[in-house]
């Protein structure tokens, strides 16, 4: 059994989205550009060069792994990570929040892993902004 995702919308408004990503490894296995908000689905998403990260809270606290948010397009851009063992809050509201550059962006906001171990487990909660 893979590594899993489950996603909670906290918010959904006109102009903001907040979703919680759980992620929970049942063996060795990496998630690779799990859909963590999909910009298709949102019919409030207004452009898809629009998506921004606000911010970002990771709780990793045991977890041997990595997670890193990627803004999916036709070449992926990384956003933001989270290293082995670190909870900590990413606040990009001071500079308008992180934009999507990546090339023919889709939208949508990714999640992937590298070396997690048997039931590691890390939460994810983003603040999406839509313009």
């Amino acid at each position: 059994m893979a590594a899993t995702t489950t996603l909670t919308t906290l918010l959904n408004g006109t102009k903001k989205h907040i979703v919680q990503c759980v992620i929970l490894s049942a063996d060795a296995s990496e998630l690779t550009d799990s859909v963590i908000y999909d910009f298709s689905a949102d019919a409030d998403a207004g452009t898809a060069a629009g998506v921004k990260i606000i911010s970002a809270r990771f709780e990793n606290p045991t977890a041997a792994g990595q997670v890193f948010i990627e803004f999916d397009g036709g070449t992926d851009v990384m956003a933001v990570g989270c290293g082995v063992g670190d909870s900590h809050t990413s606040d990009y509201r001071y500079c308008g929040g992180l934009r999507n550059n990546a090339t023919t962006p889709t939208g949508d906001i990714t999640v992937s892993t590298l070396g997690l171990a048997i039931a590691d487990q890390i939460t994810v909660v983003l603040e999406i902004e839509k313009s």
